[in-house]
């Protein structure tokens, strides 16, 4: 065996033709010295390695080996940092891409052994083939949203020195396509208005075209957060069916739940002026569910909500979804899911010369750039306007 000086570590050659080099790394709490080892198919190899930590314990970015899988290290992140800094709905997805992607492909490798290569070659072999049903890879939304989990989950490993550097720090993830956004027309607007008696749920698209609400804020709306004296309604919670997370799934029945919770912003909690006579239809629909009230009486679960069930219960997002896709056929326009109405609540806004910051805050967005990114999307018959006021040019 080779010596280096005092601490420095040794070197040897092994029985099996292989090298191994041995430093010391402290000493236990008893007192016994710790002695680590370095293996190589060289001496050069090893002797390179060995120059490495010794390096890295004389500058102080030693970070001593440790035995902790990614698996066991994604779980403690999960229920200690994840479970109390993230909404439950994020919770969820985050338990989901743990379970359903990173330990499957990644969990018995070891914390330290994660280099950058596998953390590639992981995103590109679910952005390729990646879906549980096996239908295909996930979308580039999907690797996104993976990403900025295990990069969280492996940046608290590097503070808490478990690793020295954050192996997805710079990783390639593939580039989102923009999807073009669904806006009714003027025409397309008004055949569904024209239709919204022939549903139960009628006035709540009604009520949507004309604030702009997501569709968990438009399910969460009570009746206490409406200001009757100054025609406001109040923007604070937001409803939702999630699935369950794996400890609920095994001692509860079913797989998802309603869950009912605070906006996902500051930016989120907001006061929105009603419209006159969209307030005045406010005052009949609440006269509508007060006889529903006496009808039912005694069975009747008064949880304040503005738009429920017969019941009172409330209505969850894909019945009011069921009730825009119902009045949609009914009126003849062609297919476009909820958060066209928002969409379409934002353009109209903009063509009626809606100040782009009011529009901004009644939407609930922190930065005005998003709306105008996002939602304000000019529509065909405004550019033929704006082109024929230029013909008199040419």
């Amino acid at each position: 065996m080779g010596k280096n000086g005092k601490n420095e570590g040794s070197i040897r050659k092994r029985s099996n033709g292989k090298w191994e080099a041995r430093y010391s790394d402290g000493r236990t709490p008893d007192g016994r010295q710790i002695q680590r080892s370095i293996y190589g198919n060289t001496r050069k190899e090893v002797a390179e390695k060995l120059n490495e930590v010794l390096y890295q314990k004389q500058v102080g970015t030693y970070v001593p080996p440790q035995s902790i899988l990614l698996g066991d290290w994604m779980l403690q992140w999960i229920h200690n940092y994840a479970a109390i800094s993230v909404r439950p709905s994020t919770y969820i997805s985050y338990e989901g891409y743990v379970h359903n992607h990173i330990n499957p492909a990644l969990g018995k490798v070891q914390l330290q052994h994660i280099s950058p290569v596998m953390i590639q070659n992981f995103y590109n072999q679910k952005y390729e083939s990646g879906r549980t049903d096996g239908r295909g890879g996930l979308s580039a939304k999907t690797i996104r949203n993976l990403h900025n989990m295990l990069h969280q989950a492996l940046e608290q490993a590097k503070v808490n020195g478990l690793i020295l550097q954050n192996p997805t720090d710079n990783a390639v993830i593939p580039k989102q396509v923009k999807k073009e956004m669904r806006v009714l027309s003027v025409d397309e607007q008004r055949r569904l208005l024209q239709v919204i008696h022939m549903h139960r749920l009628g006035f709540a698209i009604l009520f949507d075209l004309a604030t702009g609400l997501r569709i968990g804020e438009l399910c969460a709306l009570k009746w206490s957060d409406v200001n009757f004296n100054r025609q406001t309604i109040k923007i604070s919670r937001t409803l939702q069916r999630i699935k369950k997370s794996i400890g609920e799934k095994i001692s509860a029945g079913g797989n998802t739940a309603i869950l009912e919770g605070n906006v996902k912003t500051n930016s989120g909690f907001r006061e929105i002026p009603i419209p006159d006579n969209v307030f005045a239809m406010l005052m009949q629909h609440k006269a509508a569910q007060d006889q529903e009230k006496a009808c039912y009486a005694e069975i009747y679960q008064d949880n304040g909500y503005i738009f429920a069930m017969p019941l009172g219960t409330c209505v969850e997002p894909n019945t009011m979804r069921d009730a825009l896709n119902y009045l949609l056929a009914a009126a003849g326009v062609e297919h476009a899911n909820f958060h066209a109405l928002r969409h379409t609540f934002a353009t109209r806004a903009i063509e009626n010369g809606v100040n782009v910051k009011t529009l901004s805050d009644i939407l609930g967005h922190s930065q005005v750039q998003i709306t105008m990114d996002l939602y304000c999307h000019t529509s065909l018959d405004l550019m033929r306007d704006s082109m024929n006021k230029l013909a008199g040019l040419f």
